[in-house]
């Protein structure tokens, strides 16, 4: 017995990604924290037709004014932080969907027909995932026995994710009204939701740290090692678990960034001066 090619490289892409996703994050932060105002000023977009008033090119047609000084304000902390953490988040439910999206497939081009398909919403996969996950028996036990907490951190970042893009990252009462049951589990709620709850006619934004976006980041990965165990011990009979050690897996950060493709051909079409 083998692991299902198909279904493992969904699975690592999707892990790879993830990595690259929380990489990227703590890396760009320990940059802003590195960076000089004078160097950046220096390499933020100009003007060629007029030094005094640099541009930023808005639509194929316009470029809108604005000053440096404004922008680089703007990225200071804590806002730099609280700005990535909104990026990170969403890129890491957009990898964790896909992948959701891609097993449903792929089980269901195998003949392995699943109670939701490719054309269903998130949520439902969701829903999916969580019944596939719990009746898994091979890996981390611990892990295991934590779906009932997993989940409902990965269905808060759904929902966090949403108001970030839907509603200009501020709370509706959609984003409780919105949460699935996972069982008995309780919904995890952002501690600012209260803050809204009791009084929403206030704009209340959504306000992400580097310490949550670990947590998500840790409950994504941990569903996606366990989600992937059970489908190939389920559909395909392999009885072992996925972990890195056997695999003889470090961190690829090249491979987490960029995927498949090579570093030659990524710096070959980089910055010119590079």
């Amino acid at each position: 017995m083998s692991r299902d090619p198909g279904i493992q490289k969904i699975f690592e892409i999707a892990d790879d990604s993830l990595q690259g996703v929380l990489g990227y994050h703590l890396y760009v932060l320990a940059m802003q924290k590195s960076s000089n105002s004078h160097i950046l000023f220096q390499h933020l977009p100009d003007n060629p037709n007029d030094p005094n008033n640099p541009v930023i090119p808005h639509t194929f047609s316009w470029a809108r004014y604005y000053k440096k000084e404004d922008l680089i304000d703007a990225m200071k902390e804590p806002f730099f932080e609280l700005f990535q953490s909104r990026i990170s988040l969403i890129a890491m439910v957009s990898v964790f969907e896909v992948a959701l999206d891609n097993f449903i497939k792929c089980l269901n081009e195998k003949g392995h027909k699943q109670p939701v398909s490719e054309e269903s919403t998130y949520k439902k996969w969701l829903k999916w995932a969580y019944k596939s996950s719990l009746k898994c028996d091979i890996g981390d036990k611990k892990a295991i026995e934590r779906l009932s907490t997993t989940y409902p951190i990965i269905d808060n970042a759904r929902r966090l994710r949403n108001s970030i893009v839907h509603n200009q990252g501020v709370f509706t009462k959609f984003y409780k009204t919105d949460a699935i049951k996972f069982d008995k589990s309780n919904v995890e709620l952002h501690e600012l939701y209260k803050i809204y709850e009791k009084n929403p006619q206030e704009i209340i934004p959504i306000v992400i740290t580097t310490e949550e976006i670990i947590k998500f980041s840790e409950a994504h990965i941990e569903v996606l090692h366990i989600l992937h165990n059970y489908l190939q011990k389920e559909y395909f009979g392999f009885p072992r678990p996925y972990v890195y050690k056997i695999q003889n897996k470090p961190i690829e950060w090249n491979k987490a960034l960029w995927g498949q493709a090579t570093i030659r051909f990524m710096i070959k079409r980089g910055a010119p001066n590079t």
